[in-house]
């Protein structure tokens, strides 16, 4: 998810609080650490270079596991404490929901996730909400249109806890049309199957491997149900043996699948999802790694 969206979560989860009772220390602590843990996992980009494949690792690796996030949340009710004289549970649980909504948002778009780092270094992706949050932007602008209409601290929490509710709706919707997309063609034979949804609702692009073809296709409410863009042909390789090459590796570990083309004396490997548009995740390696 992109960053703004991130710091959108955590200026939500902050509004969406009851502080009536709060008094200035502890609204000061629950909004550094309702922004702060939504936006910690990314401090990984620090040392994740773009340079090349090593990036698919680095990124969204082991900051965004979820051993991560009790030790995030522990470390903001630590500097709440020492910097505020501020001890109450809230800020742990609240570091806590943060952090694990930047995992977990991460994890619904097509840019693969580590969620069980360190313990494999596989990134899971769902791919049914886009990485840009575009329809979270305008879920908070509505929210935001709200609050004149709303007085009082009660009328003022259900309009922002309506930016939840809103939320909550669209990531079902497109979960919806997600699992329809994907039991579709699980129905039809395809062994493997990765989706990318678009920036919008209503439209998804899949990517489906049966046997030694892929096809890349599209899905459209209100359209065409099972549109095929493209499809080529992939060959068997030595998974283990690409796995010796550093680039190879970063897609193996990256993709839900790939691709693979035998050109002779080297294999190319690719993302399907992303064939084409990122050169990090496109590789081509002498046979045998």
């Amino acid at each position: 998810m992109d960053y703004i969206t991130h710091n959108l979560f955590g200026v939500a989860i902050y509004g969406a609080q009851d502080r009536k009772r709060m008094d200035l220390k502890m609204k000061i602590a629950l909004l550094a650490t309702s922004i702060g843990s939504s936006v910690i996992p990314d401090i990984d980009i620090q040392w994740a270079s773009r340079a090349d494949g090593s990036y698919l690792i680095n990124h969204r690796g082991i900051t965004h596991s979820f051993l991560m996030a009790p030790v995030w949340a522990a470390l903001f009710f630590g500097l709440a404490v020492l910097l505020l004289r501020v001890k109450d549970k809230r800020i742990f649980y609240t570091g806590l929901i943060g952090v694990l909504l930047h995992i977990v948002s991460d994890w619904t778009n097509a840019w693969g996730t580590g969620l069980f780092e360190p313990f494999t270094s596989r990134k899971y992706a769902g791919g049914f909400i886009p990485n840009k949050g575009y329809v979270f932007w305008c879920f908070a602008a509505f929210a935001a249109l709200l609050l004149p209409f709303f007085r009082g601290h009660e009328g003022r929490l259900r309009a922002i806890r309506s930016f939840w509710v809103l939320s909550a709706v669209y990531v079902l919707f497109q979960i919806g049309h997600s699992v329809y997309v994907i039991s579709d063609l699980k129905s039809q034979g395809y062994d493997r199957v990765a989706i990318r949804a678009d920036r919008w609702p209503g439209g998804i692009s899949y990517y489906a491997k049966r046997d030694d073809t892929v096809v890349e296709g599209r899905s459209e409410l209100g359209g065409e149900r099972n549109r095929i863009v493209q499809s080529y042909r992939t060959d068997p390789v030595d998974v283990d043996a690409l796995m010796q090459d550093s680039r190879a590796r970063a897609i193996l570990l990256f993709a839900p699948f790939v691709a693979a083309q035998d050109l002779g004396d080297r294999i190319r490997l690719f993302d399907p999802r992303f064939a084409g548009r990122l050169g990090m995740l496109e590789a081509v390696v002498p046979k045998g790694g």
